[in-house]
């Protein structure tokens, strides 16, 4: 694949026809112009329309208690007057330990996409499509362009 100046000065040669053994100043213009060129597009700032990416849960912690049915039945043995030593028991409750899992600790395994553009289904208020936010910016590292 050829570089933005190799491929103006590709451009400039064939367009005047000029001899590749005596180029003149084209290869000096191909690189001003595709710096030019370069230095313009990292001012521009670009919005993402529309993406779909994995997203990976790396934490997941409820800020509230976990409602539920705590179960506490203990079977025992039977005592030599005739009843049981420990009778069973369940209930409902509420559990006051925080749920609290991360990959490292509760072995937590949850993934999904996240995405710009159209809501996705059953996510109320989920509409990336505004196309003018700050969610959603891209622009050119310098250091990373090739010119």
């Amino acid at each position: 694949m050829a570089t933005l100046q190799e491929d103006i000065k590709k451009i400039f040669m064939e367009s005047i026809g000029a001899d590749p053994k005596n180029p003149g100043k084209i290869p000096e213009m191909a690189n001003q112009l595709s710096q030019a060129i370069i230095d313009w597009l990292k001012k521009q700032t670009f919005r993402i329309k529309r993406m779909e990416a994995t997203v990976e849960l790396e934490n997941f912690q409820l800020l509230q208690p976990l409602q539920g049915t705590v179960t506490t039945t203990v079977v025992g043995a039977v005592a030599s007057t005739g009843g049981p030593i420990l009778p069973g028991a369940a209930g409902t409750g509420t559990s006051t330990t925080p749920v609290n899992v991360s990959k490292g600790a509760g072995g937590l395994v949850a993934s999904g996409h996240a995405y710009i553009g159209a809501p996705a289904d059953g996510k109320p208020n989920a509409d990336t499509t505004e196309e003018d936010n700050d969610y959603a910016v891209v622009q050119i590292v310098d250091g990373e362009e090739v010119a």
